[in-house]
């Protein structure tokens, strides 16, 4: 079965580089959409590989779950893709609805969610004949996510709800073929996340199937490696007293964040700007563990740990752990593949969890310990209610810009006292990008462009800017595929936002500096 795997893998990889090809072609966009739909069916065929043994994946069970943090926007996308022309061919439409304050990141096993979500959508344009097919996405005050999939078509008949999620309980007089397979495995995959699943009749028409994940099911920071997850979030408050770190870090507003979390943890730390400077310090001083960026001038983290792994002696085993915001399964590989030990995701949302990742990759037996459960990327209960107060008294309350959740959580991590110098490296930074990207549209200079979304969306993930920090996600992907049009489009959506941005930074800083 392994032998299978390969060859599988290698056939995958002619596909999506063949697609990557065709990407820099001119299409029609009848054909796009169907390009659109063979790469997002192709990346769920290679996530599924990815899962384990082939064999294993005949298995229902949780055994082979692998949580990793997922950017929600992207996951959307992938599903819209490819449902989406499977839609058109029926003439009817496929939606997909989210709300802007929806978490940025959720960490929970994608392949097992994608196959619950393919079922249940898969099964809607199915029966819908006209109309359209809707996913609806929204997380609640108690912050259970919700996937719900709604469709126009003739609805359950009396027997089939009577025998839903049966393994083969499709009535047969169904007027479509089928043998309701679909359903008793995305029954049996929802309970394997301890996830809950309804179906019924909606009073307007049509069926409605949802699906919820309680917190515990989908809120986990830190991305782990191979995906592990430990089981308890009230571990004691980590520690990293006597622990010497060497960051490697070119963006001034990350290395901010990260010291002030190294700080506040107690390790000792050094922070070099680029590879060639992480490569001179290692000369001269001794590190028990190295966080890398990856992409930094000079010398890319990339190069840098095959640099330190060809070293001789103590310096040549350190834990290598890269920092990165591009966690998708071909980022890893080319990591891994460099000789790191793990990954981090960017941005860094939580002290404790960076702390715990830290001495994860420190232990002998490369185990993990658990993660905590704060700096939630969306809003909670008490947020909502404050914004509802603010409402009510008159005040603006603007979340398009920057969620306050999160900006105030990393306020209240790196500490007040250094809030008017995270403004200024961020006001810094943003005018750097802002300039790049600018000159980057210009020319059409992908490297650029490339190089300038990468701290973009960095620095818009830290300070809770999701939907820029998704705009300069989508710019970057559009520039790794030349596809000149809607690189043209974001880059003037990204200034605009960029914009946005500086205004708010600017706002923070009166509040930091009253006129008298």
């Amino acid at each position: 079965m392994s032998l299978l795997s390969h060859d599988l893998r290698s056939a995958l990889t002619d596909i999506l580089g063949g697609i990557s090809l065709l990407r820099g072609s001119e299409l029609a966009p009848e054909i796009q959409l169907q390009i659109d739909r063979i790469e997002a069916a192709a990346g769920t065929v290679a996530r599924l590989l990815d899962k384990g043994r082939t064999d294993d994946l005949l298995d229902i069970g949780p055994a082979n779950a692998r949580p990793v943090n997922i950017n929600l926007a992207d996951f959307l996308t992938d599903l819209k893709k490819r449902w989406g022309a499977h839609a058109a061919q029926k003439n009817i439409v496929f939606r997909v609805d989210m709300p802007r304050d929806l978490p940025a990141i959720a960490t929970l096993d994608r392949v097992t969610l994608e196959r619950i979500l393919a079922n249940l959508i898969e099964n809607a344009i199915k029966y819908t004949d006209r109309g359209e097919v809707v996913l609806a996405v929204d997380c609640d005050a108690d912050l259970a996510l919700t996937f719900v999939v709604a469709d126009t078509g003739p609805g359950l008949s009396d027997d089939a709800l009577s025998r839903l999620f049966e393994y083969e309980g499709r009535p047969k007089d169904a007027r479509k073929p089928g043998s309701g397979l679909g359903l008793f495995i995305a029954k049996k995959l929802s309970g394997a996340m301890a996830a809950k699943l309804t179906i019924s009749n909606r009073n307007e028409g049509g069926a409605e199937a949802v699906l919820t994940l309680p917190k515990a099911r989908w809120f986990e920071r830190s991305l782990r490696r191979d995906g592990v997850t430990a089981t308890s979030a009230h571990d004691a408050p980590v520690r990293l007293a006597g622990v010497s770190v060497l960051l490697a870090e070119d963006n001034k507003t990350n290395q901010l964040v990260a010291t002030q979390m190294l700080q506040a943890l107690g390790a000792d730390y050094a922070v070099a700007s680029d590879g060639l400077e992480a490569l001179e310090m290692l000369e001269h001083q001794r590190f028990d563990i190295a966080l890398l960026d990856i992409e930094m001038p000079r010398m890319s983290g990339i190069e840098l740990m095959r640099a330190i792994r060809r070293k001789t002696g103590p310096v040549a085993e350190m834990p290598l752990v890269a920092l990165t915001a591009y966690v998708m399964r071909e980022h890893r590989e080319r990591i891994l593949a460099a000789g790191a030990n793990g990954i981090i995701a960017k941005p860094i949302m939580d002290l404790q969890d960076l702390g715990r990742d830290v001495l994860s990759f420190l232990k002998p037996d490369g185990g993990t310990q658990s993660p905590s459960s704060t700096g939630l990327s969306g809003r909670n209960g008490d947020t909502a209610q404050a914004e509802a107060q603010a409402v009510a008294a008159g005040e603006i309350v603007d979340r398009s810009i920057v969620d306050r959740s999160i900006f105030d959580a990393l306020i209240e991590t790196i500490g007040p006292d250094s809030t008017a110098e995270l403004l200024g490296k961020l006001q810094s930074d943003s005018d750097s990008v802002a300039e790049g990207l600018a000159r980057g549209q210009k020319t059409l200079d992908l490297a650029e462009i490339r190089a300038q979304t990468h701290i973009l969306i960095s620095i818009a993930g830290a300070i809770g800017a999701t939907d820029l920090q998704r705009l300069a996600q989508e710019l970057n992907s559009a520039a790794h595929s030349r596809d000149q049009a809607t690189i043209e489009a974001l880059c003037a959506k990204c200034l605009s936002g960029l914009s946005d941005l500086q205004a708010f930074i600017l706002g923070e800083q009166a509040k930091e500096h009253p006129s008298p």
